[in-house]
This record gives structure tokens, C-alpha cells and sequence, in this order.
């Protein structure tokens, strides 16, 4: 049987995720500004990272850098493992990142590719580009994480899913139950009763 918690420590931004003989595949995407540490408990994975492919099996680890695009798939027919994303401190500021915080401030908004080049007064086709550069992933694709990253947030204070779903900008519930099962490996509902909260410095 599937097991996933979820632990989000509120006073350090730190969050691990426990995975106990899941089957779940975890399309592209990436961590905002965190860093991920990764051991297999159980089974074996396949993780693509920037176009990199590694296998790990039970009691191999790996990592990922901030905003660096990755994938996992299963190898064996189930696998457990446990992630800790811990975030990253400073950094110098990048040409698009007046985007991306905006995208990250109010991923509800529906800002369109115009508006984005409009911003950084570029072409569309370069700031799509050079966005995907610096961030691993296309502004779309980018804000629909953030869109399920704000979900989970507010899932985790207590918001019923019908309401995070158009508190984030998705046009019903089935749409984003979609986008959040693909993304997180589980439904909203089964994220908001497998989350556990926690205070360290408490």
C-alpha cells in the first residue's frame, strides 16, 4: 500500500517528503531556490537531471540544485524514498527575476507572454528562451508549479480544495486535481490529509 507524508517545518522553510512503496512517476519540474537531498529506502528510481540520467537503487542518494530541472521514474515496480528540500540563501538577482517573483508572488494571475516581454522589453521568443535558461523550465510551466506549490500551502492551513482551486487560478477543481496529482504524485484531498506541520523552534 502507497504511503506518502508530507513534513513542512514553518520556522526553517525546511520540508521533507517520505514516499513508502510508491509507484508514482514525477514529470519535469524543479525547487525554487532549494536545494534536494534524495536517499532510495527501497526499490530503484531513474532520475533525469538537466538531461542527465541516474539509476539509484536502495541506499543510493542523490541531489539536486536549485531551479535545476528534474524527473523520476520508477525502475522497479515500486520504490520508497525520502526528500529534504532545504533553501538556498542569496543570490545575485537574474535578468528575469522581476518575472519569476512576480510569477511566484501571484501564480493566480494569468499573465500572458506579451505582458512577460513586455516587462524585461524583449521578444517574446527570447524571454521565453532565456527564461527557460535560467530557470529550468518555461514561464507556463513554471507558474502552473507555482500554482500547486500555492495550493499546498493552503491546503495545509486548512482551505477546502473546491476554494484553492480558484484561489489559484485553475477554472475548477477536476483541473486542478490534474495538474496537482501529476505534479505532487497524489490528489489535493490525499495531500491535505497526509500533510504534517511543525514548528522547530516550538
Amino acid at each position: 500500500m502507497e504511503k506518502l507524508k508530507f513534513i513542512s517545518d514553518r520556522s526553517t522553510g525546511i520540508e521533507v517528503v517520505s514516499l513508502e512503496d510508491v509507484r508514482i512517476t514525477y514529470p519535469p519540474h524543479t525547487h525554487v531556490e532549494h536545494y534536494v537531498f534524495g536517499i532510495v529506502t527501497g526499490g530503484k528510481i531513474v532520475i533525469r537531471i538537466d538531461g542527465e540520467e541516474l539509476e539509484c537503487a536502495e541506499g543510493q542518494y542523490f541531489t539536486v540544485l536549485p531551479d535545476v530541472k528534474h524527473s523520476i521514474a520508477p525502475v522497479t515496480k515500486q520504490y520508497s524514498m525520502i526528500t529534504t528540500c532545504i533553501p538556498k540563501g542569496g543570490r545575485a538577482e537574474r535578468d528575469l527575476d522581476v518575472i519569476k517573483r512576480e510569477i511566484i508572488g501571484n501564480p493566480e494571475l494569468e499573465l500572458s507572454i506579451d505582458q512577460m516581454s513586455q516587462k524585461v522589453n524583449i521578444s517574446s521568443y527570447h524571454m521565453i528562451r532565456k527564461f527557460s535558461d535560467e530557470n529550468g523550465l518555461t514561464p507556463h510551466k513554471f507558474q502552473m508549479q507555482c500554482r500547486v506549490r500555492k495550493a499546498q500551502q493552503l491546503l495545509q492551513m486548512g482551505y477546502k480544495v473546491v476554494d484553492v482551486a480558484l484561489m489559484v487560478g485553475f477554472c475548477d477543481q477536476s483541473h486542478l486535481d490534474r495538474v496537482f496529482k501529476k505534479q505532487v504524485g497524489i490528489s489535493p484531498e490525499q495531500y491535505a490529509n497526509s500533510a504534517i506541520l511543525s514548528n522547530a523552534g516550538q
